[in-house]
């Protein structure tokens, strides 16, 4: 039975009717299923990586190819498609803002040699990933450069002609210096088509060899067929030339897509500031002395020097020495923060004034800087639903284009010749190429992910954007997330042991847990003395944990676990836990022998930052909540300091229920061990700083900078991004509607479709680029980031680039 719940195969898109195709799968719409049947056969499922999560890919080599040739998203649904037809190749994918293409393979069956061939018969290069020669973007200019001084001669003399014609002096006698003119315009012409068309035309015909048109194969009709058409009056002498047309056609064309680049390269420069800063080098102190090596060579434990002014190159903790770090590379930070011995150090971080020895316990790919750079590379790989339902118009718009350009042509050709029916259909195709609608997503969400980045902020996804902008109800964690680490340990109270042996047996089961009251538990007991062995440890999530103290069966955690294995409570610590909670203590329970031996109580309080971060929510307009462990008792007073709801006595299994019940506009901020499976059922799970693996592995944010005011900035830069996005995708869609309404009815000459063409991609870029001037501070409420954000100018546009 297929439920609501069901998303098409093709597009990741719900398929609140789904039509079925194939071995059973579900498709949105007949068209999903037909045009994944003609890409992919009986193979859809493994081989289109355009369905979410790629299940069906199966496991073997991978490759990643650098690309370049591209023009536009359609050039990279062509090659994904392509490759992914091939015998042997598992998964293809292929990323138009990167420029790579990463494939799953199976090396008994192809080789990358091949699949690097296959790319390059679509007209496109393709080289093993770092060994890309040269700068596209420089070789691209160059070629602008050449090209725009032929084109101006070509302007130049072009309007001689037209000025001759209009001014009515046309005559035999200055016939001779026209026809100069016309061949003058032809040998700059050649020269100026081969710079900047031959590439187009190559990947245009290999495009429509294949079957596979794209947005090369309009352009290279469209301008080819004006230079045809000119090179044939010429020669005969009869009808007009528009080699005019054609040069500034193809340079237009190449401004768009040379605006295309810079606004690739703006927006990448938030991810790639990352991999930049990590010195390559370490200096290594051994028994021989000092030496530089490769940072990523050093083991672990080496002990590396960092002099004055220099970047960490590893991950660690500080041996030796003082000073202040400029962690703002990671945090977004400003202000320096002072580092001294036992502190964590991280790679990438500047030494401001001190020297310090640094034992390494991360290098390379291992270090925070590694693995951040690493969740962003992958992010980028991750489509959003937005994005799939944009490539999908995009990959409609260029037959259509071709089909409509067709029946223009034949229409006009009827009504007023061959060669009018010939223009006005060049316009048609320029007009209707989707660079716009292709460039409007994608290139608005990386931007957005890069604005994150740099205020530490890391996506799993460009798509959690999307899902944070529809976000209604946020929950908090409350200990170590509202609250501040560590918790001090505040009193200890027993009931027939000494306090010492109490609270060495509780310091051994604790020190075996990553839970937050277990680490701040061991902190403040640091000088307890020797601890008793410990063995069979067992975290018992939301409740506490077990474990055999020299071989007795022992139990720390809440008042419900102590119930849960009949440990009976004395009245006095009964009383006295009731105390402590009143005056704000959390208490902790531990017991054996069938009975609770004695509690302890620790103290914490909410972080600076709490109610601002709770104001500027409720500013939002959105729902709050905190989950807590906490007893009831504990839950009211929480509640009454926040005033929000809070709901005490929830474990594991309460806060994915609560979560759940909440639905996909629900976010759950958390760190600790108990929140891993709330962070993965909510809508979006953010990790703060400092949390468990556990919950950094389950959330689709991570928080480096610990503070909480990144939660609504975050919330508030996602719904900028979704309002960017939008304006993007109808800007495009109105332009290329009536676009090419104005085309077919001839009333655009093809110089001004290519001009409109240019401007268009270039107003979803520079609306895209703003993204890049949101404050990297949360404020009050939506008012005041439109005031600053919402008029777009043209001084501003060209800023961006």
């Amino acid at each position: 039975m297929v439920t609501e719940t069901a998303v098409c195969n093709l597009c990741g898109l719900p398929a609140w009717h789904p039509v079925i195709g194939e071995a059973g799968a579900l498709f949105c719409c007949p068209s999903c299923r037909e045009v994944s049947e003609l890409l992919q056969g009986a193979r859809a499922e493994e081989k289109l990586s355009l369905n979410k999560g790629n299940s069906g890919f199966v496991a073997g080599d991978t490759a990643v190819f650098s690309l370049s040739g591209l023009w536009c998203p359609s050039c990279a649904w062509l090659i994904q498609e392509r490759l992914s037809r091939t015998p042997g190749v598992a998964c293809a994918e292929v990323s138009f803002l990167q420029r790579e293409a990463r494939i799953t393979y199976d090396s008994t069956q192809v080789a990358p040699k091949q699949m690097v061939r296959r790319v390059r018969q679509l007209g496109y290069n393709a080289w093993p990933e770092g060994k890309t020669p040269g700068d596209e973007e420089e070789a691209h200019w160059h070629r602008l450069l050449i090209s725009g001084v032929l084109t101006m001669h070509i302007m130049l003399l072009s309007f001689m002609l037209y000025f001759r014609q209009w001014s009515g002096r046309a005559s035999a006698d200055t016939e001779w210096l026209a026809h100069i003119f016309e061949i003058m315009i032809l040998f700059l012409s050649v020269p100026a088509v081969l710079i900047l068309g031959m590439p187009i035309l190559r990947a245009g015909l290999a495009g429509l060899l294949r079957g596979r048109p794209n947005t090369h194969t309009l352009i290279a009709i469209g301008a080819f067929s004006a230079f045809g058409l000119s090179l044939r009056n010429f020669i005969l002498g009869q009808g007009g030339i528009y080699f005019d047309t054609t040069a500034v056609l193809l340079f237009l064309v190449a401004v768009g897509r040379w605006l295309e680049m810079r606004a690739h390269k703006v927006s990448n420069e938030a991810v790639q500031q990352l991999w930049q800063q990590v010195p390559p080098l370490a200096t290594w102190l051994t028994a021989d002395g000092a030496q530089q090596v490769p940072a990523d060579a050093l083991p672990p434990g080496a002990r590396v020097l960092i002099r004055p002014g220099e970047r960490f190159p590893v991950d660690g903790l500080v041996a030796a020495g003082e000073g202040d770090v400029d962690e703002s590379l990671l945090t977004g930070e400003p202000e320096a923060i002072c580092r001294k011995v036992g502190d964590k150090v991280l790679a990438g971080t500047v030494n401001l004034d001190g020297s310090f020895e640094v034992i390494a316990s991360a290098t390379g790919a291992e270090t925070m800087v590694g693995q951040i750079g690493r969740l962003l590379h992958q992010a980028l790989w991750q489509r959003a639903p937005v994005e799939r339902l944009a490539d999908k118009m995009a990959a409609f718009m260029v037959p259509t284009a071709v089909v409509l350009a067709t029946l223009t042509f034949f229409y006009w050709s009827t009504q007023a010749g061959f060669e009018t029916g010939l223009i006005v259909a060049l316009s048609v195709l320029l007009i209707a190429c989707p660079c716009a609608l292709g460039i409007a997503t994608p290139l608005t969400l990386w931007v957005g992910l890069g604005r994150a980045t740099e205020l530490g902020v890391i996506l799993r996804q460009t798509g959690v954007l999307e899902q944070l902008a529809q976000v209604e109800h946020v929950f908090f964690d409350k200990t170590g997330t509202l609250t501040q680490r560590p918790l001090q340990l505040a009193d200890v109270a027993t009931d027939c042991v000494a306090n010492d042996r109490f609270l060495a047996w509780v310091t051994a089961v604790e020190a075996h847990s990553e839970h937050p009251l277990a680490q701040s538990v061991v902190a403040g007991a640091a000088e307890v003395g020797d601890l008793p062995a410990v063995t069979a440890f067992r975290a018992l999530p939301g409740k506490g944990v077990t474990a055999l103290v020299n071989g007795t069966p022992m139990w720390v955690g809440s008042r419900r676990l102590m119930k849960a294995v009949n440990l009976a409570l004395p009245a006095r610590l009964a009383t006295l836990a009731l105390h402590w909670q009143e005056q704000g203590l959390m208490v902790i329970f531990a017991g054996w022998e069938g009975s609770v031996q004695g509690i302890v109580g620790l103290g914490e309080h909410l972080r600076a930052e709490t109610a601002v971060t709770l104001q500027k929510l409720r500013a939002l307009g959105l729902q709050i909540s905190v989950l807590t462990g906490d007893d009831e008792l504990a839950g009211k007073r929480w509640q009454n300091q926040l005033g929000v709801p809070v709901y005490a006595a929830q474990t594991p299994a309460d806060k994915v229920a609560r979560l759940e019940a909440a639905g996909a506009g629900s976010l759950m901020v958390g760190d600790g061990i108990n929140d891993g499976p709330a962070l993965a059922a909510a809508g979006v799970g953010i990790a703060v700083s400092q949390g468990t693996d556990i919950a950094q592995a389950a959330a689709e944010v991570n928080l480096i900078k610990q503070n909480l005011t990144a939660v609504p900035w975050l919330i508030q830069l996602a719904r900028r991004t979704m309002q960017t996005v939008r304006q993007n995708l109808v800007w495009a869609f109105v332009y290329n509607v009536v676009g090419i309404g104005l085309a077919i009815t001839g009333h655009l000459q093809p110089a001004l479709a290519a001009l409109l063409m240019v401007l268009s991609s270039a107003v979803v870029t520079g609306n895209a680029l703003r993204l890049r001037k949101f404050p990297l501070v949360a404020v009050q409420n939506e008012t005041d980031f439109t005031s600053l954000t919402d008029h777009l100018s043209v001084p501003e546009l060209l800023q961006d680039f």
